[in-house]
């Protein structure tokens, strides 16, 4: 003879709980990143029809006194360039990769030169009337720090530390 087993219901509760949770989870990350993603998708839309680029392979939202976007790519005629453009107004600038340091030069330029444990961010943006690499990291001992170089000379230009 078989027994038929009880339907448990404080498992389904549980089960049917931890569903829900998951989903809400998971929405409210993708509304949470939305704002960011229509802002990639414009300025990638900005930078390809303003430099006729072929590809892109980066992009950096800049945000210290005014709010810059910057995108790297190649154009059509295999020039490696980065599109800046001001948030704000949509001035665009575009600069040839090789008149400057690269991300990866001033990333490593902060590795050599500070006590560092994690880089958080490295973004391109305008300063004035120049270009810098805005670097954020933390140190090893846990500490917030910035540093920015200059992009056309690889300057330090300034730095804070330990905050």
């Amino acid at each position: 003879m078989r027994r038929h087993r009880r339907f448990d219901w404080l498992k389904f509760s549980l089960i049917s709980s931890l569903i829900v949770l998951i989903i809400a989870v998971i929405g409210i990350y993708a509304r949470s990143i939305s704002p960011y993603q229509q802002l990639r998708s414009q300025a990638e839309r900005i930078a390809t029809n303003r430099a006729d680029l072929k590809t892109i392979n980066g992009f950096w939202w800049y945000n210290r006194d005014k709010s810059y976007l910057s995108v790297a790519g190649q154009t059509q005629k295999n020039k490696s360039v980065y599109v800046v453009i001001q948030q704000k107004t949509g001035k665009v600038d575009i600069l040839n990769q090789k008149s400057g340091i690269t991300r990866q030069q001033a990333i490593q330029q902060a590795t050599s030169a500070n006590n560092l444990k994690k880089i958080l961010n490295a973004s391109l943006g305008k300063r004035g009337s120049e270009f810098v690499w805005d670097i954020g990291y933390l140190s090893k001992s846990g500490k917030l720090n910035y540093v920015t170089y200059s992009f056309r000379s690889g300057e330090q230009l300034n730095a804070i530390k330990n905050l």
